[in-house]
């Protein structure tokens, strides 16, 4: 067991990224025009500079938007019990494989597999939620190290049932448009496109539903809420199926962009959980702008510095020197959870 969780701390993190001095390499192609001489190369193109710049700002509305469908699975369930559920890396890679085993072959389409894939991951986290982690709600610290058991018994369960071969899902959209020498594939907007919505969709029920004011107020105070009539164990239930929910929709459009192998997850978990850090674990809108702040930055390291490898390096190094700064991250958590963190 040891050396299953030493595999997955230390496995590689899976690249996503297109980078335009990457893509099709031609070193004949020529080179921007000097600054303040023109905008326009004699040929009528974007400078090389430019082109760079807005090509990494695609990459980052892309990845942000995983980043915090991941960090809002994990700030959610935290900011209501304290629990760190590092097993929704798992919860990731199951999404991502079951929307390919739904989508393979043309069994369904893979807009309606994804949801399908979500949904089955939620009923998932809502029975672990039952039958595992409710035991631990007043003790987080089992919860967290329940949820690191998780992690194995979940990746030796998609090993038996998917193998260790990598596996793929065929882009939606196979278009690519070039705007000004800007490469941005349609799937890749359609990626952005749900993401933005299903963000603003949460927040908004967040803001505005009962079950959005019941759990905001069990994050304040989950005694009182439960002496206002609050039914905090359902809320509670729900706030996990949403969660894995995300899990599972992030993980599904990952298996469109990524190969999908029992790995898949761990890095995005990673990025997740740093996001959540530096947003301020618990705080649902700092996690959104926190994914935003840390996509811009990968993206923007790999395209202007000397090692685009060292992007992960850059994502944890901007968590250490936000927290540095301000323990708590850029934003606090409110009311019970506050405390906690205190």
């Amino acid at each position: 067991m040891t050396s299953g969780l030493l595999r997955f701390i230390a496995a590689p993190a899976i690249p996503c990224y297109n980078l335009p001095h990457q893509r099709g390499a031609n070193h004949n192609e020529p080179q921007a025009a000097a600054p303040g001489l023109r905008l326009f190369e004699r040929e009528g193109r974007v400078p090389h500079d430019l082109v760079v710049f807005l090509q990494q700002l695609f990459n980052a509305l892309r990845i942000s938007g995983i980043y915090a469908l991941v960090a809002l699975g994990i700030t959610v369930i935290f900011g209501l019990t304290g629990i760190v559920k590092f097993s929704i890396g798992q919860l990731i890679t199951l999404g991502a494989f079951l929307a390919f085993a739904m989508s393979d072959n043309g069994r369904l389409p893979f807009l309606l597999a994804v949801p399908l894939a979500a949904l089955s991951v939620a009923a998932l986290s809502l029975l672990l939620e039952r039958f595992v982690f409710r035991a631990t709600i007043h003790t987080p610290i089992n919860g967290f190290i329940v949820s690191l058991g998780l992690i194995l018994v979940l990746q030796n369960i998609m090993v038996e049932g998917w193998g260790t071969t990598a596996h793929f899902i065929p882009p939606v959209l196979s278009k690519t448009w070039v705007v000004g020498g800007v490469h941005m594939p349609a799937n890749d907007w359609l990626i952005i496109w749900i993401t933005a919505g299903l963000i603003a969709s949460l927040l908004l029920i967040l803001r505005t539903t009962k079950y959005g004011r019941a759990m905001r107020a069990c994050a304040e105070d989950r005694e009182a809420a439960a002496l206002m009539g609050i039914p905090v164990g359902i809320v509670i239930a729900c706030t996990f199926a949403l969660g894995g929910g995300l899990a599972g929709i992030a993980g599904g459009l990952l298996g469109s962009i990524n190969t999908i192998n029992v790995y898949l997850g761990q890095s995005y978990l990673l990025k997740g959980f740093a996001v959540a850090l530096v947003g301020g674990l618990g705080n649902i809108e700092g996690a959104v702008i926190a994914a935003v702040l840390v996509g811009l930055t990968e993206t923007m390291a790999a395209g202007y510095l000397s090692h685009p490898e060292w992007r992960d390096g850059y994502t944890f190094g901007l968590m250490i020197i936000v927290l540095l700064i301000r323990p708590t991250g850029l934003f606090r958590a409110q009311g019970q959870l506050q405390q906690t963190l205190q």
